[in-house]
């Protein structure tokens, strides 16, 4: 199986320099849809047989814009929704709200993932849910799913598929737009190919609002 992993094109909440989550469903920029098209364009001529999306708008915008040269339905999986931020939802990110997920990402990286943003989810919580998605693409079996979601949980989900420690789910950077392609025989660790590539995307590469960009799913 060959994955196309694609963080969703620029959101109005990334541009709006917010946190967003899966409490929050803003729809693409002007930005985000033209990088969606950049991303239809490169994914033209891939032999693409499943496109599989996060119901977010911002996700599901960019998975049918992807999908349309395939003639190809977007399946919508719940499971693909954002990771949940809590009460930090929606709020700005300032040099206060940098400072407290810093200090949770550095309790992340030490390998506590079970801690979590107050009445937010867990990286081990949304890791359990990226087990969940990959299992039902080894059920379902498809050559070369397109799998369409967002900035926080593709890094969960990447290190999930690559059979990596969730401390170290910020190795891999996933900015608007990008893909990252896997090669995965349902069984082992995944084989990475293209890791968050942007190129496609030539100078339309969204410009970060705030001091946190890895933040602003």
């Amino acid at each position: 199986m060959k994955i196309f992993l694609v963080r969703h094109g620029e959101s109005e909440g990334n541009l709006g320099g917010t946190l967003q989550g899966c409490r929050l469903d803003t729809p693409l920029t002007r930005r985000g849809r033209r990088q969606a098209e950049a991303l239809a364009v490169r994914l033209a001529e891939a032999e693409v047989d499943d496109v599989v999306a996060s119901p977010m708008a911002r996700a599901r915008e960019t998975a049918e814009i992807c999908a349309a040269p395939h003639g190809l339905a977007v399946r919508l999986d719940l499971e693909l929704v954002e990771f949940d931020w809590g009460v930090w939802t929606g709020l700005p990110l300032d040099d206060e709200m940098d400072r407290s997920v810093a200090e949770l990402r550095a309790k992340w990286r030490s390998g506590d993932v079970d801690a979590a943003p107050p009445r937010g989810e867990s990286p081990l919580d949304a890791g359990a849910r990226a087990a969940h998605v990959l299992a039902r693409l080894r059920a379902v079996r498809p050559a070369a799913p397109l799998v369409v979601a967002h900035g926080r949980f593709n890094r969960i989900l990447v290190a999930t598929l690559l059979g990596r420690d969730l401390a170290r789910m910020d190795e891999v950077r996933q900015r608007n737009g990008s893909i990252s392609i896997f090669e995965w025989d349902g069984e082992k660790p995944a084989t990475s190919l293209v890791l968050d590539d942007v190129s496609h995307l030539g100078g339309d590469v969204s410009t970060p609002t705030g001091k946190v960009e890895w933040a602003r799913t």
